[in-house]
């Protein structure tokens, strides 16, 4: 009996740990800016995945005309306001831009690169609300809360990582076409150091990004033809993984593991243990065959380890979704022609979200496989991995090609109709403004306050004599709870008041600013 009971109880501890090392979840990363997306591919691990619900019906709230159409991004900062960059490059009469929008899709800020090549690189935002962002010209750029320059640098070679990537130490990661992996320093861009293994990481106008392990400790690259690599925080080599991968963003998850695709002696879903050992494989036969390099792509994870990725089977594309453990769960048949070469994202449901790199539709596929809904693209190609925000909004970015100007619809909102918004603000009952945290404060403070009805918000800074210091916020908003940012650049220590005023709420308190 006793046996029988230790057997039991050992079947149970292996069934828990089966279970229970499939639960993902959010790994923080403090020098990131706390934000329901502040980069691409959402997280340092690149898994893509949202702790928030995603729209589950095609319910676009509003379109956006930026007309040189947008490459990079969206990332979201802390109170919902977008970044995007733009793709074109025509050198007779054009500049790119990047720009910060407000929630409801009007210009927050532009900043011009005066450059003619795109913005096309992946991004970031930082804790300290400073926006990262790269461009083909081969410069980096470093701008503040309010869209001014930080700085600039030029390091001579077109920078096409799909992602940037930031480390617990806050020094920023990017990959560029003379095949090299660097690593500058936040504060003013200088390299740190650059490496570059077997063949470097840039082929064919794509490069692979780098993507972190949970403990910050750990860098690892897929290179262009040839082998991922893990290296350590200084650039040297930990170990390597042979095989021939994808230009892509290696997908790494709660415990350590990666997972990429490429080819060993077939083309697959690989699974990677932290020591560089292979864990599984998940084989298929693909249109590129099993000796050469695959296209950009990266997986995505839901919160049960379910993994989802891209794969041209056959002349036809496919999503397919295997289990932690590799078994089979589904397999999603595009239409014929269909192709899709970006990373793939999903919400806290499992939702799938990914669009047409030839400009087709974008589409909400079912964490069990089943096609939600699409939106006709109208030729408008996806080239970005869109940003889930935390009240549910899906922003896509989208551009016709960067010999064309004056696009239309290139940034595009998606949401739920509002029954399910109503229902959580229902729990909203009086106006409330609290206390600003942190308070005192050095260079930046939060402001929150909810709303129990929709109207015209305004939220005003003051000074002891009662002078309007700055108007942080004046335009109307939805029912909610919200949390804004101040960033004041040039004032002085001492006591400030902050006023909210909506509809005939009107409310006072006091901020103290040390520097």
């Amino acid at each position: 009996m006793k046996l029988y009971f230790l057997l039991i109880i050992s079947l149970y501890v292996l069934y828990v740990q089966d279970v229970f090392c499939q639960v993902q979840g959010e790994i923080p990363w403090p020098t990131l800016m706390d934000s329901p997306w502040p980069m691409i591919k959402h997280d340092p691990q690149g898994t893509g995945r949202s702790p928030y619900v995603g729209p589950k019906t095609a319910n676009i709230i509003w379109t956006m005309d930026l007309e040189f159409g947008v490459f990079s991004g969206p990332a979201i900062d802390a109170v919902g306001n977008l970044y995007v960059g733009t793709n074109t490059w025509l050198p007779q009469d054009t500049t790119n831009y990047f720009y910060s929008l407000y929630p409801d899709g009007t210009i927050r800020w532009t900043f011009n690169t005066n450059e003619t090549l795109s913005t096309n690189s992946g991004f970031l935002i930082g804790s300290d609300s400073t926006i990262y962002f790269a461009s083909q010209g081969g410069f980096v750029y470093a701008v503040d809360y309010w869209g001014n320059l930080k700085w600039k640098q030029d390091y001579g070679m077109n920078i096409f990582s799909h992602v940037m990537n930031i480390d617990l130490d806050s020094s920023i990661y990017f990959t560029s076409a003379d095949g090299h992996l660097y690593s500058v320093y936040k504060h003013n861009g200088d390299i740190r150091w650059k490496v570059s293994y077997q063949g470097g990481v840039f082929s064919g106008f794509a490069a692979s990004s780098p993507t972190f392990s949970p403990d910050g400790q750990t860098i690892y690259i897929a290179h262009k033809d040839s082998n991922l690599f893990a290296l350590k925080l200084d650039g040297t080599l930990k170990w390597k993984f042979i095989c021939r991968p994808a230009k892509q963003v290696p997908l790494v998850d709660n415990e350590g593991n990666i997972y990429m695709i490429g080819s060993t002696d077939s083309v697959g879903l690989h699974s990677i243990n932290p020591d560089g050992l292979l864990r599984w494989s998940y084989n298929f036969t693909s249109s590129w065959g099993s000796g050469g390099s695959t296209p950009f792509l990266s997986a995505t994870i839901d919160q049960n380890g379910n993994l989802f990725f891209i794969a041209p089977i056959q002349g036809s594309t496919k999503l397919i979704s295997v289990d932690y453990n590799r078994n089979f769960r589904w397999e999603y048949n595009f239409e014929q022609g269909e192709f899709i070469s970006v990373p793939l994202i999903c919400d806290r449901d499992g939702t799938i979200y990914c669009g047409s790199t030839f400009g087709y539709y974008y589409y909400a596929i079912s964490n069990q496989g089943e096609l939600i809904w699409k939106v006709p693209l109208d030729g408008n190609e996806i080239d970005n991995s869109g940003a889930i925000s935390s009240d549910g909004t899906l922003y896509i970015g989208t551009h016709l090609g960067s010999l064309v100007t004056g696009q239309e619809k290139t940034l595009i909102a998606i949401r739920d109709t509002v029954t399910s918004i109503e229902e959580y603000n229902s729990q909203i009952t009086e106006y409330i403004l609290e206390q600003n945290y942190p308070n005192p404060f050095n260079s930046t403070t939060n402001i929150r306050y909810s709303i129990p009805q929709s109207g015209r918000v305004a939220l005003t800074i003051y000074d002891l004599m009662g002078s309007k210091i700055a108007k942080l916020l004046d335009r109307y908003q939805e029912a909610g709870s919200y949390d804004v940012i101040f960033q004041p650049k040039d004032l002085a220590s001492g006591i400030y008041f902050y006023t909210l005023t909506s509809g005939n709420f009107t409310a006072t308190k006091k901020l103290i600013l040390l520097r």
